[in-house]
């Protein structure tokens, strides 16, 4: 092996000290202070770089006596103090925030009622408006307006979770109240707004499309296909909507272990309503060519009504098919719910 040259050696040997003692090079703006000339080859250099090191370890020392908070860990937790009959009670920074039972019920119902109306606006809508034949087999169709469906879930779930939950779907609703998320009182109150929202949704499809125009017959009511029984249809509204009350219940309800218990994040925090408008969309996709998937007895009852008072169909069934996306949702909805309930850990 040929011996190196002697300067090579030597800027060897000085990359090296230039990297143990970086706060010495010459001309840096990290250069010790107080020195007029700092250099590799100076003497004090190893006692200064002592003297940092241990500076730097006490300071590390007097930083673990007294740790900071953690990044994501709330400075302060909003909680429930004090409840009764008629106010709580919660405590924020700054003081105290008394809001009343009646009014936060209140709060509630417009907007569950509002999210519904919405929701029919643009589900049954995008069928309605793009739709050209009374044949919801083809593709493109179906994949539109599951998505559409989707989409919509997952938009007012973000606009008003924070206040009511966003069920916007009464089978949502009676799982939540079988899981105990839900207070039966408070049920009810969103079930009521869930309803007119529905039927409001409805009337302002019926007054931007004539009945001339409109490609489903019935403003996209729900009807069991040709070709398909009431029985196949029901299997399907059971088992989709238990998937998507699965879907709510572990994503938005379950509390979570394996984060910090400072947090008490139940389920996935802010995803949960992406996984609940992917659950819809995929329902959507298998359900869609069967019976037009409803999994939302709401949902389908405010475009019966609307399209039955401007007129259904000669040969229409859809009252007679009716009773399926009213029961099969509730019962998978009930199932799903029970499940957690039974599985659901009490601390």
């Amino acid at each position: 092996m040929p011996r190196i040259p002697m300067p090579y050696r030597h800027t060897t040997a000085l990359t090296f000290r230039f990297r143990r003692y970086p706060l010495l090079l010459p001309n840096s703006q990290n250069s010790v202070r107080g020195s007029s000339r700092s250099s590799p080859f100076n003497m004090e250099a190893p006692q200064q770089m002592d003297n940092l090191e241990a500076a730097k370890t006490e300071q590390q020392g007097e930083s673990r006596e007294t740790p900071k908070p953690e990044i994501g860990e709330p400075e302060m937790e909003e909680k429930v103090q004090e409840e009764d009959a008629d106010n709580i009670k919660i405590s924020v920074k700054g003081g105290d925030i008394s809001r009343s039972k009646q009014i936060m019920l209140l709060d509630k119902f417009l907007v569950e009622m509002l999210g519904m109306m919405f929701f029919v606006v643009v589900g049954t809508g995008a069928a309605v408006a793009t739709s050209t034949t009374t044949n919801f087999n083809q593709p493109g169709w179906v994949l539109s307006v599951a998505l559409t469906f989707g989409l919509a879930i997952t938009t007012l779930a973000y606009t008003i979770g924070h206040i009511s939950g966003a069920h916007i779907n009464c089978a949502v609703t009676f799982g939540l109240v079988i899981a105990g998320a839900c207070g039966i009182v408070e049920g009810l109150v969103i079930f009521t707004g869930q309803i007119i929202g529905s039927i409001l949704g409805s009337a302002i499809v019926a007054g931007l499309f004539n009945k001339s125009n409109d490609g489903t017959g019935a403003l996209g009511s729900n009807q069991v296909a040709k070709g398909f029984t009431q029985g196949n249809a029901f299997l399907g509204e059971a088992v989709l909507t238990g998937l998507l009350m699965f879907v709510v219940c572990e994503v938005a309800v379950r509390r979570r272990f394996d984060y910090k218990p400072a947090i008490k994040l139940d389920g996935v925090g802010f995803n949960g309503p992406l996984a609940i408008g992917l659950a819809v969309f995929i329902a959507h996709m298998v359900l869609i060519p069967i019976d037009g998937c409803s999994i939302n007895p709401t949902r389908s009852f405010g475009p019966l009504v609307m399209a039955s008072a401007r007129g259904l169909p000669d040969g229409s069934s859809h009252w007679e098919d009716f009773w399926v996306f009213v029961i099969g949702p509730l019962v998978g909805a009930g199932i799903a719910a029970t499940i957690f309930l039974f599985t659901k850990v009490r601390i």
